[in-house]
């Protein structure tokens, strides 16, 4: 019979002593993870490159007219930009927001699902809200980082080239400041949650992205027709319009003319704020539905 020749290796494991964050902590680590997925941080190089553009495109015009407004010493409170005014820079910012959450909803959900990513959640004290939460927080902070940035730059800096000074103009200026976060609010619910919707139900990024972008240009299309079918009824489908409802409330609330099949369809711009606010409340429950039979 031959001997055992088994061997005991002390490798000198020590138990965690080190502070245990919970859930909380699993959460905030979960919107950090979801920050630098759709951004492309911490990855090769091609998945930097498609959310770095339209970060570009969407900042650098914003500098390029506050330093050359510096340059040329000749702004006056009124001037706008090269793009229009503050409502015209920030529907340009909101084309480059439909752009960037076409992919960055679908990179945030699907791999967790393809990959079994969402059995290491469950096995952490996590629920489906938790993963939810986290990974709309993640989306929210970059998205509104990508529309803050730009225009507070404008703000402030045109402000420190305003003859009345720094100070007071900030305060003179103050209402654009909040109708800027109004219509950034709008355009990230109206942008973000038919994307997250999409992204929930779909396998493959993809595909999910094209279908996003399809959905959005496609509404705004079907809802231009109902405005020209003449029987009862039909101006209710214009409401179907996903891509003109932000720019609807960015109207509104900076006072410009409105041109959105909705609207002249008859329905008031508040129509518009309770269609936005209905989607992202029936996308947070059907994700949660969704979701709650893998959490």
């Amino acid at each position: 019979m031959a001997e055992p020749t088994g061997a005991v290796f002390d490798l000198g494991y020590k138990p965690y002593e080190g502070e245990r964050l919970g859930r909380s902590g699993a959460i905030r680590a979960m919107v950090k993870d979801g920050v630098r997925r759709v951004m492309g941080l911490r990855r090769k190089a091609r998945r930097k490159v498609y959310p770095w553009t339209l970060v570009v495109f969407a900042v650098v015009p914003a500098a390029v007219f506050v330093g050359l407004a510096f340059i040329w010493g000749s702004f006056a409170p009124d001037a706008d930009s090269p793009f229009g005014g503050i409502a015209e820079y920030l529907g340009w910012s909101g084309a480059m927001v439909m752009l960037f959450v076409a992919l960055a909803a679908p990179e945030l959900l699907i791999p967790d699902r393809e990959e079994g990513v969402l059995a290491v959640y469950s096995s952490r004290p996590l629920t489906a809200g938790d993963y939810i939460a986290a990974r709309i927080g993640a989306l929210f902070s970059v998205v509104a980082s990508f529309m803050l940035l730009p225009n507070l730059l404008m703000y402030v800096g045109l402000a420190a080239l305003d003859s009345r000074g720094l100070g007071a103009a900030l305060l003179g200026d103050v209402d654009d400041l909040a109708r800027v976060l109004a219509t950034m609010l709008a355009y990230i619910v109206g942008y973000g949650a038919p994307a997250l919707l999409i992204a929930t139900y779909l396998k493959r990024t993809g595909p999910a992205a094209g279908t996003y972008l399809a959905v959005m240009f496609g509404s705004a299309a079907f809802a231009e027709a109902f405005q020209r079918i003449d029987f009862v009824g039909a101006r209710f489908g214009t409401m179907l319009s996903l891509l003109q409802h932000p720019e609807i409330i960015r109207n509104w609330v900076f006072d410009q003319p409105q041109e959105a099949a909705p609207t002249a369809a008859g329905f008031e711009p508040w129509a518009s704020a309770i269609a936005i606010a209905v989607m992202g409340v029936a996308t947070i429950y059907l994700m949660h539905r969704r979701y709650r039979r893998e959490l």
